[in-house]
């Protein structure tokens, strides 16, 4: 049915440092924890990392959460007036919903929480999910999204920028207002300016690569360097030949400096950070030129951070971040701070602390479930005593699709789709036995499996995609065409209720709408003949995303340059309506 080789590839060996390629982000963690007990300590969840050290008075909470393998962003900024915790994901993707409320959860000490990330689909998604929870319990939580990368959007669409090192700079804004005693607005709102006066750009000199995956996902030929790229590899604004410190600082000013703008007159922090294999010396090389060229401005460097703050696994290359100073911004980025990736002893007197409002009327998420299914019951068709091996099925098919779904996402993402997607599924598996629930609670536990295991934006799109489908099952004791197609209209609702995606985005919804249309207009009729229908739309869907220029997420930042490829979720998600309809015909036809 599936007429694209879907063979395991064999991960071949690097020269790096790990014990399992699977269990790199866990046992590194063991680490961080064993090396740094006077800073950092472990939650029950193992994927949240907490202060070691409480406040000895109520403050605001301030947490974030990304990716791995940017060390020693996140967690390396957890402690004295930075973060109170940080939830961590697999590499390169965002942590899950459940690990962001707990992280909200451990920071909340009755003046609400201040969740500070960067501007990416996947931890957006899981912010919100973790926001609806956390206010179920009371927990006041507020927001601020980073998007300083300035080679990822135009001035015009600075709300679909990249957050990139400029993070660390809100972090330590928001932080230090947070030690101050400020109120939960008051922490936003020096974070917010924070980002609103900082701009950043990135260079690479050359790629990374995932462990799990093996090689790179994308090149940068020898003596020539992408100008604007993103922490995962993602394309810049151009390719240019490699040039000497001092053309590269006056290039990458030329970048930020004109963006705000800065000018004369303006005093400013600057964040200069390795991408994880350019050697210190060479950083402080480009930091002088960069202060050459702020001097001809006539701008003020009144803080300076050299060094390997917001890295990008072992790719060659630097970050520029720059922010513009007034009185507040001056006097909290001087505040004392002490965590793993930054430190300072404090340019000012500190004023005793003070405790922080408490928030007395708790706030409701605005996040809602807007999943509704018709009711229907069939009378006659496939008994749910009979697909008990569905959920099994799609846990085979995903693990065993499992490089091949991260080849097809390396090309113009991030190359951890079959990993992570394997990982929630694999969970699923151990979850489900040898003895499988019927169907409607074996979708379940998958989607609570997804949404608890995978990170990214797979996690809760797939977590309501599977929770969609499950929700018609609870009014009927059959299968047929009818059910079938509430099913898949409840995986569409659970995807529509995160986002706004459609047909022509090149996203999982250009494998899914088609066979939603193909189904209803099917499924009156013969029930095998209407599987077949949403099979070969489903496949045709999937297909159709090679010609397209993706819209929505982080390959849409590519432009052109994501054309000529499949979509790695609608590849994802072919394969996941091909199992289940595999596993529907075999119960029709015994």
């Amino acid at each position: 049915m599936n007429n694209i080789d879907t063979k395991l590839r064999s991960v071949p060996k690097l020269d790096r440092i790990f014990n399992s390629p699977d269990h790199i982000v866990e046992d590194g963690l063991r680490g961080y924890l064993l090396a740094h007990p006077n800073i950092i300590a472990e939650t029950q969840n193992p994927r949240v990392v907490r202060r070691r050290e409480g406040s000895p008075v109520r403050k605001v909470g301030v947490i974030t959460g990304g990716g791995s393998g940017h060390e020693p962003a996140f967690l390396g900024y957890v402690g004295t007036g930075m973060l109170d915790a940080a939830a961590i994901g697999e590499i390169f993707s965002s942590p899950t919903a459940a690990s962001f409320l707990d992280a909200m959860r451990v920071a909340d000490m009755g003046a609400g929480v201040a969740c500070l990330f960067g501007n990416y689909a996947g931890d957006t998604m899981n912010v919100r999910l973790a926001m609806s929870d956390a206010a179920k319990e009371g927990i006041t939580v507020g927001t601020v999204v980073a998007n300083d990368d300035v080679a990822s959007a135009s001035k015009d669409e600075a709300g679909r920028r990249r957050g990139v090192a400029g993070e660390i700079l809100m972090w330590k804004a928001g932080g230090a207002r947070a030690e101050e005693g400020g109120s939960l607005e008051d922490v936003l709102a020096a974070a917010q300016k924070a980002i609103d006066n900082t701009r950043s750009i990135g260079v690479g000199l050359s790629p990374c690569t995932i462990v799990a995956n093996g090689h790179p996902n994308f090149t940068i030929e020898a003596g020539t360097m992408e100008v604007g790229i993103g922490h995962h590899g993602e394309p810049g604004v151009e390719i240019r030949q490699l040039e000497r410190s001092s053309d590269i600082a006056r290039m990458m000013c030329d970048y930020v400096l004109n963006d705000l703008p800065f000018k004369s007159g303006d005093n400013v922090a600057v964040l200069l950070s390795g991408l994880g294999a350019t050697p210190i010396i060479e950083l402080y090389v480009l930091f002088a030129d960069v202060a050459a060229v702020m001097k001809e401005r006539g701008i003020e460097i009144r803080h300076s951070f050299v060094g390997n703050y917001f890295t990008s696994l072992e790719m060659k290359g630097v970050t520029l971040t720059v922010m513009r100073l007034d009185e507040e911004l001056d006097r909290l980025m001087s505040h004392p701070t002490h965590s793993i990736g930054l430190t300072r002893v404090g340019t000012f007197y500190t004023p005793p602390q003070k405790a922080a409002p408490a928030i007395v009327r708790k706030i409701q998420s605005e996040v809602e479930d807007v999943t509704v299914i018709d009711r229907y019951a069939a009378r006659t068709g496939i008994p749910l005593q009979k697909t008990t091996d569905i959920v099994p099925a799609l846990v085979e098919a995903i693990v065993g699709a499992r490089d091949w779904l991260s080849e097809i996402d390396g090309k113009i993402g991030d190359g951890d789709h079959g990993i992570n997607m394997a990982k929630g599924f694999e969970r699923c598996g151990e979850r489900l036995g040898a003895n499988p629930p019927p169907l409607r609670e074996a979708l379940q536990i998958l989607s609570d499996s997804l949404l608890a295991g995978i990170g990214g934006s797979m996690g809760p799109l797939y977590g309501r995609f599977f929770a969609g489908m499950a929700l018609p099952l609870e009014n009927t004791d059959y299968i047929d065409g009818k059910v079938f197609g509430l099913m898949l209209d409840g995986a569409e609702a659970g995807i529509r209720s995160l986002g706004n995606a459609d047909v022509g985005d090149k996203t999982l919804m250009d494998t899914l709408v088609p066979a939603v249309r193909a189904c209803h207009a099917t499924e009156d009729g013969d029930f095998l003949t209407c599987l077949k229908a949403t099979s070969e739309a489903a496949e045709k869907g999937r297909d159709s995303t090679i010609d397209l220029v993706a819209r929505i997420g982080r390959a849409s930042r590519l432009g052109e340059r994501s054309r000529g490829v499949l979509d790695a979720g609608a590849t994802s998600c072919c394969l996941i309506l091909q199992t289940v309809i595999a596993s529907l015909e075999k119960s029709l036809k015994a």
